[in-house]
This record gives structure tokens, sequence and C-alpha cells, in this order.
């Protein structure tokens, strides 16, 4: 469980991400943890939320501006990231944590 899950969860191959893998799985562990608190959440749920937030911030280097862009028949269409990296682990938590103290 470590940020060498991130790099096979977002298809990193290049040496050069490395370190900015290894951020922003740092990063992750932070936001989750913090969100998290003192509240006992099972270590594989931990790591799941964990691993969608670092994907999160992994893909924002590609998004300026919060704007990325996606294939489509007619097209390339524009679509605005989330502003908060832990949206995506907000639903797998929450189930875990306290009625109105998240």
């Amino acid at each position: 469980m470590s940020a060498a899950d991130l790099s096979a969860y977002v298809n990193s191959t290049a040496t050069a991400d490395e370190p900015f893998v290894a951020a922003c799985w740092a990063e992750a562990e932070e936001l989750v943890a913090a969100y998290v608190g003192l509240n006992v959440v099972p270590a594989v749920t931990l790591h799941r939320a964990t691993l969608e937030v670092a994907a999160e911030l992994f893909h924002r280097r590609n998004a300026p501006g919060g704007i990325t862009q996606f294939a489509a028949l007619d097209g390339p269409s524009p679509v605005r990231m989330a502003r908060d990296p832990m949206l995506g682990a907000y639903p797998i938590l929450d189930r875990f944590l306290p009625a109105g103290l998240a």
C-alpha cells in the first residue's frame, strides 16, 4: 500500500513521474487521515480512499485551470475537475464516521 499502487492505478510507467506520484500519495494520506481523525476505518477502505484522492491529485497535473478534455465522437469535450480532491473519498469513508461530525 504505497505510491507503487497509485502508479499502477493511474497507469504511470515513466520513471520521471515517480517523485510526483510519491508526493501525490503522501498528500492523499494526509488528507484522508485528517478527515478520518481518530475514527476507526478498515485498512482496506482507507487504502481505497487514499488511492482515489491520490489519483485525483495526480490527474490535476494535466488539467490546467481545472479543465480537462476527454475524447468524444463529436470532438474533445472540456470537463471541469472537482475542486476538492477528497470528493471521491467522502462516500467511501462517511459510512465509518459519526453522523454530523464529518
